[in-house]
């Protein structure tokens, strides 16, 4: 770990340099490396852990991904949030620029909630790159708004497949298995989902829910 830059200096760096995204990864780059960045993420300074976390979801690859799934139980709740949103950034990087403009599109559309749309460019991102879990993520998400249900599972467990680390498509997941009335499906889902990250509220309250219901049918 290069000592020169010091620890607090890269907090003080992440905010300065918050603005222009593109000058803060070069930054970043030239002056840490992932392992680095890795190690600071449990500094006893709060505010440096948080910064790492940014950091390696600004310029971080799939091989940051353990860490900071671990860093996910954080004491800090901030750190905690930050660390999401890393992953998320990480996951949606396939490494090739042309793809990850196509799952931005796909995205897009979503937003715009033209599903069918995101479907045929979700299915495009798939095409170019077939071991890249984030497409079948976000066209889950498509066919779930759909109410493809069949199709939708089947694209989770193909992200999860790829990225066993991936809360988010387990979490989806769960959302099937509900619709499907797979209760007992749903449950060990998002508890699987919780293991991973255990600060996803609504899936916490989802899941209570479900075992009230469960008991009472009992």
């Amino acid at each position: 770990m290069p000592t020169r830059n010091g620890f607090s200096e890269l907090a003080t760096q992440m905010f300065k340099n918050a603005a222009d995204e593109e000058s803060l990864k070069e930054l970043l780059t030239s002056k840490y490396s992932e392992n680095d960045l890795v190690d600071y993420l449990q500094n006893a300074d709060p505010l440096v852990g948080r910064a790492a976390a940014t950091a390696l979801g600004l310029i971080g690859s799939m091989d940051v991904v353990p860490a900071l799934v671990e860093n996910l139980k954080n004491d800090d709740l901030r750190a905690c949030l930050n660390t999401e949103i890393a992953l998320w950034n990480v996951w949606s990087r396939s490494g090739n620029e042309s793809v990850d403009k196509m799952l931005v599109s796909g995205k897009r559309s979503l937003k715009n909630e033209n599903f069918s749309e995101a479907v045929e460019r979700f299915t495009a991102v798939i095409e170019a790159s077939p071991n890249f879990a984030e497409g079948y993520n976000q066209r889950a998400i498509a066919y779930f708004m759909v109410e493809a249900w069949g199709k939708a599972l089947e694209d989770c467990k193909q992200a999860i497949k790829l990225n066993p680390h991936h809360f988010g498509a387990l979490a989806g997941m769960g959302h099937v298995y509900l619709r499907l009335g797979k209760i007992d499906k749903a449950v060990d889902a998002y508890k699987q989902a919780l293991i991973i990250n255990p600060n996803l509220v609504s899936i916490a309250e989802a899941l209570m829910q479900l075992r009230r219901a469960l008991e009472e049918e009992e």
